[in-house]
This record gives structure tokens, C-alpha cells and sequence, in this order.
């Protein structure tokens, strides 16, 4: 069994730096700048799962390391080869042993690439370390997930960041369209120890080994990250707010 997690997932909004979530239902942090990358971030914490959100201050670094061997399985790269439309452009799982992951994922016939080391300066001017890592499969590239080692522990990060978890908001699905979907699901049980937990004509709902988050795989004509299904506890009837190429959907804890 893998051992993987819903980290994070990235969002790419145009004038970022202008942007406000609408209705506020969301508070977005400050974040830091990706040097290597040419991109910026600004995150939203809801607990150790977050919303990442990508813009670009210099397209030259961008388009430069999306060339690279780690670069074309990025967010980067997925940016680059959708046009810079707006919108949701990857997922990320996070693991404690990321050398053991690769591991698994060369056993079970992915392509790999890393773990590559990362690192940023925050807000405040601490710099945050990582190693990641890519898998992909030629014959089925659609929208892959990427894979996260933190350089702290879970309860280190989470006494570093409680201050601005959203507590009242919960990431309960993630969206995904795919004109493959059935081949989505058979690929991400073998690879990623997914089970179905629900299963209709055109969707699919799986939820990985952590049972925490669960990703929901709709037939469709595009291949695209649809949006994110969250729980909040401070509203009484379903609310949908599609803003920058995403859709972030609301329920009451009740419902």
C-alpha cells in the first residue's frame, strides 16, 4: 500500500496579486515566489490540505525550466501547454517516505523522475524546503498527480501553520473531467491504491488510501481539473462559485 495523502492543489490566476476570492468565503495567505520556476504563489490553508495559488512574474524562467527533465511533468509545463488558461492545473499527494514511493511506482511500471529538491522563501523570510516527485505513463498522461515530501513533520508544519487554518472548512472531493474515465479509475487503483466508493453511468468517486479526500471522475469531453468540493460549517444551503477557469463548491456540514 502506498503511503499518499492529499497535499495540495494548484490554481493559475492571471493578476494574482489583484485577486480577491469572491464573497470572501476564502481567505488567501501570502506566499512566496518560485525563483527557479519564474512563478509566485498565494495560498489558501483550510488544515495541512491547501489551495495553491500560481501566477507567473517571469515567463522566460517558466518556459526555460519547463524544458528540463523534472520541469515537463510541472504545473509549469501544464500551464504552458493549456494556452496560460485560467484554472485548476495539478494535484499534489503528500508522502513520509518518498524515496520508498518511487520505489513502488518503478514496480509498478511509471515513468519517474526525482525526488528533486525545492525550496522558497515565506512571508517571512524563512526558507521552506521539499523534494518532490513526478510519475508519468505514456500512455495515459492525464492530468497526473505529482508527489510531496515535506522537509518538517506533520505536526511541525501543522503548529507552524494552525494560525491561519480556515477550521470552519473542510476539502471533502476534487473534480476531475476525463474523456478516459474508466481507464482514469482502473490506472489510479493500480498505481495509487484508489477504491471506489461510489459508482454511477457517467462518474466515477474514489478515495485513496488516507480516506480523507475523495476524487470524483466525471465523463466528459475535456480533460481538466473541474474544481474542489469543500464542507463549511457556517453555511445552511449549497453554494457554487466559479471564479479564473475553477469551480469551488460549498456545502452545509448537515447536508
Amino acid at each position: 500500500m502506498v503511503d499518499i495523502e492529499f497535499d495540495h492543489m494548484i490554481h493559475y490566476i492571471d493578476g494574482l496579486e489583484r485577486f480577491e476570492f469572491p464573497g470572501k468565503y476564502l481567505e488567501i495567505q501570502k506566499g512566496g515566489r518560485h525563483e527557479n520556476l519564474g512563478t509566485f504563489n498565494r495560498l489558501v490553508h483550510i488544515d495541512l490540505s491547501y489551495i495553491e495559488l500560481i501566477d507567473i512574474f517571469n515567463q522566460g524562467k517558466m518556459k526555460q525550466q519547463s524544458k528540463t527533465q523534472e520541469g515537463k511533468y510541472s504545473f509549469a509545463t501544464s500551464i504552458i501547454d493549456n494556452g496560460y488558461k485560467q484554472g485548476f492545473k495539478k494535484i499534489c499527494f503528500r508522502t513520509h517516505d518518498i524515496q520508498k514511493l518511487k520505489e513502488q511506482f518503478l514496480a509498478r511500471g511509471l515513468e519517474v523522475v526525482g525526488p528533486v529538491r525545492m525550496t522558497r522563501e515565506n512571508k517571512k523570510g524563512h526558507e521552506i524546503h521539499w523534494q518532490l516527485l513526478y510519475v508519468n505513463n505514456h500512455h495515459f498522461d492525464v492530468m497526473m498527480p505529482f508527489f510531496i515530501q515535506w522537509d518538517k513533520t506533520d505536526d511541525e508544519r501543522e503548529a507552524d501553520l494552525k494560525d491561519v487554518f480556515q477550521s470552519q472548512l473542510t476539502i471533502d472531493m476534487i473534480e476531475f473531467h476525463s474523456h478516459q474515465r474508466q481507464t482514469m479509475v482502473d490506472n489510479w487503483k493500480q498505481w495509487f491504491d484508489m477504491e471506489v466508493v461510489e459508482t454511477a453511468d457517467k462518474y466515477t468517486i474514489l478515495e485513496s488510501p488516507a480516506k480523507k479526500v475523495k476524487f470524483k471522475i466525471v465523463e466528459g469531453k475535456d480533460d481538466m481539473i473541474e474544481g474542489v468540493h469543500l464542507i463549511d460549517k457556517t453555511i445552511h444551503a449549497p453554494l457554487i462559485i466559479r471564479t479564473r477557469g475553477g469551480s469551488y463548491h460549498f456545502k452545509p456540514a448537515q447536508a
